[in-house]
Formats: structure tokens, C-alpha cells, sequence
């Protein structure tokens, strides 16, 4: 067996370390984004609280005025941020595909370079459904504060008439 045939094609790798690279990318900037959402909505979940429970003389109709708007601003915010997230999920997700394709197209190769922990296609085929369920998680952090931001909007609306 030559060395080639030992270590796969160099054209392979290079497509492997590109994909793994785009794969690292995409889910960095998924997390980017997840993150700041949840930063975002925390601080408007605090000041949302804040406004709801102000107790002094003028907290009534500060309480009418900021709880609404902060309510719609977290449901905005939630709802901008849902596209983006599920396209970046949808890029993640068609990369492992392209990843796993470049396995089951190069078993071999993939065989020895990563010391047979993904040596057959089925274990590829097991990582990339972990790979789609671990997304699971990601694709629910808007759609939750929707839901919530229009509960708390109605409730902002129901409780202040």
C-alpha cells in the first residue's frame, strides 16, 4: 500500500478541512447570534418585570406606557432574529451532508485519518443526525420568546385596562 493510498487523496483532505472549517464558521455565527438574542431579551425581560411590578405614584402610567412597548420590542427582536438563525441552521445542517457525502465517496481515507472513529458511513450517518438534533435547540430560542413575548403582551394589555 503506498503512502497515498494510506493517507486518501490530498484533494479529499483539502475539501474535508475546508468543510469542517465552513462547519466551524456557521455554527460560531449561530452561536453569535443565539447568544446576543438571549442577551437582548434578558435585559428586556428584567426591565419588562421592572415596569410591570413599579409600585410608586408614577409607576402606573409608566407601567402602561413602557410594559407594552418593551413587550412588542422582545416579540420584534424574536421574530427578526428567527430567519437568520434558521438559515444559518440550514447552512450547518447542509454542510454536514456535504461532509458526510465526502465520507461515504472516501471511506477509506476518512477511515485512517480520523483513527476509525468515523471509519464506516453508518457512524457518519449516526453523527449527522446528532448534528440535527443538537440544532434542535437552536431553532427553539426564537420561537420560545415569540411565544412568550405575546403571552406577556397580551397579558400587558389584558391586566392594564
Amino acid at each position: 500500500m503506498t503512502s497515498d493510498a494510506r493517507e486518501g487523496d490530498p484533494s479529499s483532505l483539502q475539501q474535508l478541512t475546508f468543510i469542517r472549517d465552513e462547519i466551524r464558521f456557521e455554527i460560531g455565527l449561530l452561536h453569535d447570534r443565539v447568544n446576543a438574542l438571549l442577551a437582548a431579551e434578558a435585559f428586556l425581560t428584567i426591565a419588562y418585570t421592572a415596569a410591570m411590578s413599579n409600585g410608586t405614584s408614577w409607576g402606573a402610567t409608566f407601567s402602561r406606557i413602557a410594559a407594552p412597548i418593551l413587550s412588542v420590542l422582545g416579540l420584534s427582536l424574536a421574530l427578526l432574529a428567527w430567519p437568520g438563525v434558521n438559515a444559518t441552521v440550514k447552512i450547518v445542517l447542509e454542510w454536514t451532508s456535504r461532509e458526510r457525502r465526502l465520507f461515504d465517496d472516501n471511506p477509506s481515507l476518512f477511515g485512517s485519518v480520523l483513527g476509525g472513529l468515523i471509519a464506516s458511513s453508518g457512524n457518519q450517518h449516526h453523527l449527522e443526525s446528532v448534528q440535527q438534533r443538537s440544532m434542535l435547540f437552536f431553532r427553539a430560542v426564537p420561537i420560545l420568546f415569540v411565544a412568550v413575548w405575546a403571552a406577556f403582551t397580551v397579558v400587558t394589555v389584558a391586566v392594564r385596562r
